[in-house]
Formats: structure tokens, sequence, C-alpha cells
């Protein structure tokens, strides 16, 4: 058993799409929030649980041209689609993958899917249109469907579930390891989501500090020493939150930074300007003065920290607010820190 040198374990080579992974290299294409099932442990937000839609990162996507365009934005080297279950949406996945091979050359693509939909049709069809690597998530409490994963490909298959205290992860790779290349054991996580039901269920999390449940890592970490010849790979959710989201963040910042924007990891100091007249209008007020762009999904203006202390006097002459802020460099621009002047 090794550690990594992003907070996780492994035995043997990591699987091609969570090399990619690590760097913040993949896209996170979330196909479709339609599932045949409803895991008690499922992180996915209201707005995505069970729900028809689609998103590239953070980005909502309206036309699946976008994902090309956040891909780009990203400078994204492969994908992972997810979900819901993206075969759920089967014809859309297909499309997909067909068009992000078309666009892009050496571009590693990856899907996540639970065994409901699975069929040797569709893994054919999987095959054809281009996908690298599959990942199966096999149900622990409901056998019934594991010989799917026996189903011959050419892509490279494995196996993805979540570390969950108290159930028989043993008996899943034992089963599973004649058929699949390697297995991702991710770290059992509380979400504050309404089908979450976690806490219902008797786990805590280990601290005050994560959410990451009690007891999960250690079952991961004994499955990779009761099979040190297998490839496995125990997923962290620091690895997650602290090293392939920012790791992304921080590419996607120095590929949609302004030129007055100040790049910190993932995320973007700049100067934002606030008033109750329109951008347009606010705009006109102060663009002779230094420069200043609009930012129209939060309806605002947009300039260099250092012109909104030097102007802040005339900014403020009009009525305007001006704020220091700091900002994830993700579609959302998800504020971390703001400061008025």
């Amino acid at each position: 058993m090794q550690k990594t040198a992003f907070y996780s374990y492994k035995n043997g080579e990591l699987a091609d799409g969570c090399k990619l992974c690590v760097q913040g290299r993949k896209l996170v294409l979330f196909v479709t929030g339609v599932c045949t099932r409803t895991c008690y442990f499922c992180p996915l937000s209201e707005q995505k649980f069970h729900h028809d839609v689609v998103y590239a990162n953070e980005r909502p996507i309206e036309e699946l041209k976008e994902i090309v365009e956040e891909a780009r934005i990203s400078d994204a080297q492969g994908c992972g689609i997810t979900g819901g279950d993206p075969l759920a949406k089967f014809d859309r996945s297909l499309e997909v993958i067909r068009m992000l091979k078309k666009e892009f050359s050496n571009f590693h693509i990856h899907l996540y899917t639970p065994l409901e939909l699975v069929s040797e049709e569709k893994i054919r069809a999987l095959e054809e249109a281009g996908l690298d690597e599959i990942r199966f998530h096999m149900d622990m409490d409901d056998h019934s469907l594991w010989e799917k994963v026996k189903i011959k490909t050419s892509m490279v298959k494995g196996v993805e579930i979540p570390c969950i205290p108290g159930k028989d992860v043993r008996a899943v790779i034992s089963y599973a390891k004649e058929y699949v290349s390697f297995f991702n054991l991710n770290e059992l996580e509380y979400a504050d989501a309404k089908q979450n039901k976690l806490e219902e269920y008797g786990f805590q999390t280990k601290n005050d500090y994560s959410y990451g449940i009690a007891g999960s890592e250690e079952l991961a970490l004994q499955m990779l020493e009761e099979f040190p010849d297998l490839r496995i790979h125990y997923c962290t959710a620091k690895l997650k939150d602290s090293v392939q989201f920012m790791n992304r963040l921080h590419i996607r910042a120095l590929h949609v930074k302004r030129p007055f924007d100040i790049v910190r990891g993932p995320s973007l100091i700049r100067g934002a300007i606030y008033g109750k007249e329109g951008v347009e209008v606010m705009f006109d007020a102060l663009r002779h003065l230094f420069y200043v762009e609009i930012d129209p999904l939060k309806k605002r203006l947009l300039c260099s920290k250092k012109d909104l202390r030097k102007f802040m006097n005339e900014i403020k002459s009009l009525g305007y607010t001006p704020v220091v802020v700091e900002e994830l460099a993700s579609y959302d621009q998800f504020e971390i820190e703001s400061q008025e002047i």
C-alpha cells in the first residue's frame, strides 16, 4: 500500500481516468440527474437529483456544443461522465462521447454507471462511440446484477463504489477481480441533500471539519491490505475537494481571467462595483474614468483592485458600491470573500 502525493492510498497504478482527474484535467460532465436508483448516500443537490439537467463542471448546459466550449476553457484533456445514470439518457451520452472525440485528440473519457441499465448492446455502442473506460457501481445490498460486470469489452473496466462501513466491500472485490482492471473505493461523504440519509442510518462524520464518514477510511485501508496484488485506489474526500477541484479551478482561472484579475490558486481577486441602476448605465458613467467590464452573470461591473481603490471616491459619489472580491474561477463565480471599501 502506497500513500500518494494527493492525500489518497493505492495498490498498483492508478486508472488513466484518475491520473488526469487528480491533475484537474478532467471535465466533469453531469449528463443527467435521471437514475433508476435512489441511494440513501447520494450527494446530489436538489436541483440535480432525479432531474434531467446537464452540467459541465459547474456550468448549466442548454446546448451540447457548450460542453465543448467549457472543455476548451478548462483546458481539459479528458472527461468523466456521471449522473444520475448516464445510461438513462443513453443517446445523449453517446452523442456527447462522439462530439468530444471528434473535437479533441487524445481525449480520455470515462463513464460511471450502476448496473441496472447495462447490457451487451449498450456496451458495444459505447465502444463504437469511443468511450475509453467504464466504471460500474455494484450494489452491495443486491447481488442479482453483479454478473453484468463479466460482459467482455475492449474498454477498460473498473468498479467504483463508496466505502460504506458495515457493508461487504470484500465480497465486491472478490467477485469482480477476475473481470475488471481496477477498483476505486471512495470515502463515504455526508451531503446536505434531501435524499442523503446517512445520519438517519446512524453514520457520523469523522470530525467537525470533514464531510467524510467515520469508519470509511479504515475499511478502505483494510481492503488495500487484504488485496495487495490488485489495482485499488482509495479516493479521499480531501483529494476531491483540495486537489482535483482546486487544480481544475486553477487551470480554469488562467483561461477565464480578465486582464485586471489577480489569480490566486483556484480563485480570482478583482474589483466589483454594484449599484441599483442597470449595468449599462453604470458602465457609461464610469468607463471614461478607468477600464471596466460588464459582468452579465452577476449584473455588476468588474475592474482591477488597484483602480477600484484609486477611484473609490468617484464611484461612491455616483451612489455605487466598490467592493474587493475573491471568487472561485467556477462558472458561477462563487464568492469566497468580499470587502467593501
